[in-house]
């Protein structure tokens, strides 16, 4: 398929000024974009191709493509095996037994007895999982003398380039990144971009006056400005890199203190383009650090607790969500990129007289992004609170800080969303179920004195309708009323959907178990791969980026020389438009790699 060129603004009247390494930066204020007019509405999933992928296993050649939301009622396809027709398949899937190792295969929908051809090149036959060569960036050594190198981290998808294909944003940590709580220096955090045949498009080097570390670097990948191409979107400062070089502020500063904190110096957000890695506009970051202490601690644990997300707060395109603190104050700024520039359009602050301490300390660290109250415009459930797409707080549980957050259709007996959160504070409730219209709590689970880290709510269960609900201090499964249902699954971490149900399986560390009331089945258990981020035990992404609308799970390799993309290889006889196309979906694919990583939601139930 032919690429598409994309054009890029290299000076906007509040954007960046690519001279001699230096940067202008807009000091914007809070308003609407200038438009010309009604603003154009952007769908970041509009161009997606079929993603039809081929997998060998030992009942032959296993397919999976995606249903589209363009496709009409009633469509079903056939398969094409080296260019001859092999057979029709009424769901999304196929299995071609006795089929050659070698094959290559497409698909063409068929309406109303009437074949579309197929408008992708065919795609060959692998031999399992899928490698994508990455490239390990060279290791180094901090200003104390300590030695450091690299692991792959952290990945999200956007179309980069146009083609209606997924490209891969990956972040790399130093072997020294740190909590906030820890000092020390850190090696350079990088943001690369890759193809899924492994050709690196760029390379962004955030500098040293970026820590590398769980909090400190959310990436988003979407399309904000709606010309086809996603873009990427993060926090940078003095010294960080461009994809095409080009230096950001100061080069040579250096704001680290002697304990390897960044608490002097500019702070910025950058909208960089998605095929070329180039900063296409820098605005100052909201909210500036001001006085560190303010934050909740004098040494830089608090000041520097990030969050990130993309919403769309009209209802017509996506907004960049970034946001600091959570413990304490909460800030969060809303900002439009559009016509090339960066403008803030509204900023949500604990501390104003408006909002008031009661919104302080409730955040988590992760956030969701969902239309709660159902008016076509996304909300930020932001812990214990929710912030109106307008940018004015909408309800608050006083529950406080939590690590585990899951917004979803959970209940789907009763009407809209709900809220599933587990609590830190040992005197708050332990876990509850939430309106997510309101907050108002529908069960929860009681104080347990102690901090309940871990906690899910999915449908994993099919003997009991709606979401199951379990965290690690609470007792047994709960079902859509709070009640104990039966055994607690093995895992609380990610879950996943990958066999042919309904239902969801239990994703934890690099493996994927089935649950069962009296034990758990392990489905896949990955080799050569490892999982990220500590104890938190997480993989790159978990996501629906290729066939049908079951999901795929990205783990690096053991040596970081690849990322290995796993697929279910499992028939199934539910068709459904693929998971991308739902807004709240694909919205929380963009910040899943947001702090303590969260699996996805869809806005709809699936069991």
């Amino acid at each position: 398929m032919k690429r598409l060129k994309k054009r890029y603004v290299l000076l906007t009247a509040t954007g960046l000024l690519l001279t001699g390494g230096g940067v202008t930066v807009a000091h914007a204020a809070e308003t609407e974009p200038a438009t010309g007019g009604t603003p154009a509405a952007v769908d970041d999933t509009a161009n997606l191709g079929r993603g039809l992928v081929s997998i060998r296993t030992d009942r032959g050649n296993f397919l999976s493509w995606r249903l589209l939301r363009s496709d009409p009622a009633g469509v079903t396809f056939t398969v094409y095996r080296d260019g001859v027709r092999i057979g029709t398949a009424p769901a999304t899937n196929f299995t071609d037994a006795g089929a050659p190792a070698n094959a290559t295969y497409t698909v063409r929908p068929v309406t109303g007895g009437v074949e579309t051809l197929a408008a992708e090149e065919p795609v060959r036959t692998l031999a399992s999982s899928q490698d994508v060569p990455i490239q390990v960036p060279a290791g180094g050594t901090t200003p104390d003398g300590v030695a450091y190198t690299y692991a792959a981290n952290d990945a999200s998808v956007g179309d980069l380039d146009g083609d209606g294909a997924y490209e891969i944003v990956l972040k790399w940590d130093p072997s020294n990144a740190k909590d906030n709580s820890q000092s020390g220096y850190t090696g350079n955090v990088f943001i690369d971009a890759y193809e899924l045949n492994g050709t690196r498009l760029w390379r962004i080097d955030l500098g040293r006056n970026i820590r590398a570390g769980a909090h400190y670097t959310q990436f988003q990948v979407f399309d904000y400005d709606g010309d086809g191409r996603a873009e990427v979107a993060m926090k940078t400062a003095d010294g960080t890199r461009d994809g095409a070089g080009t230096v950001i502020g100061n080069a040579s500063a250096d704001h680290r203190n002697s304990s390897g904190y960044i608490l002097a110096g500019p702070e910025f957000l950058t909208v960089f383009n998605g095929q070329t890695g180039r900063a296409m506009a820098t605005v100052d970051y909201v909210p500036p650090r001001g006085n560190v202490s303010s934050w909740g601690d004098s040494y830089g644990n608090r000041v520097d607790r990030f969050l990130a997300g993309t919403a769309y707060l009209n209802g017509s395109y996506p907004s960049i969500i970034m946001a600091r603190g959570y413990y304490t104050r909460t800030v969060v700024a809303a900002w439009d990129f559009r016509n090339g520039a960066l403008t803030r359009k509204w900023t949500f602050d604990s501390n104003s007289s408006t909002n008031g301490s009661a919104w302080a300390g409730q955040g988590n660290h992760n956030l969701s992004i969902a239309d709660v109250d159902a008016d076509g415009r996304d909300e930020i459930v932001y812990g214990a609170i929710a912030i109106d797409d307008n940018g004015a707080g909408l309800w608050r549980t006083g529950q406080g800080h939590g690590d585990a957050l899951h917004v979803g259709d959970l209940i789907p007996s009763r009407g809209g969303l709900e809220v599933f959160k587990v609590d830190e504070d040992g005197t708050k409730l332990a876990a509850y179920m939430a309106d997510a219209r309101t907050g108002a709590i529908i069960w929860s689970n009681p104080a347990c004195g102690c901090d309940n880290g871990r906690g899910v709510s999915a449908d994993i269960w099919s003997g009991s309708p709606g979401a199951e609900s379990w965290s690690n201090a609470v007792d047994g499964l709960r079902n859509t009323s709070g009640a104990n249902i039966g055994r607690k699954p093995s895992s609380a971490n990610f879950v996943i959907w990958w066999d042919g149900d309904g239902q969801r399986e239990l994703l934890d560390g690099t493996t994927i178990r089935k649950y069962g009331t009296s034990a758990d089945t392990t489905l896949l258990s990955a080799g050569g791969v490892h999982s990220n981020n500590g104890t938190k035990a997480t993989p790159s992404l978990q996501a629906d980026i290729l066939g049908d609308w079951r999901e795929e799970v990205i783990w690096p390799t053991t040596n970081n020389t690849a990322l290995r993309i796993y697929q279910t290889t499992e028939p199934t006889s539910i068709s459904r438009v693929s998971l991308m196309q739902d807004r709240m979906y694909r919205a929380a694919v963009a910040w899943q790699n947001t702090a303590y990583n969260q699996p996805p939601h869809p806005s709809f139930a699936i069991g």
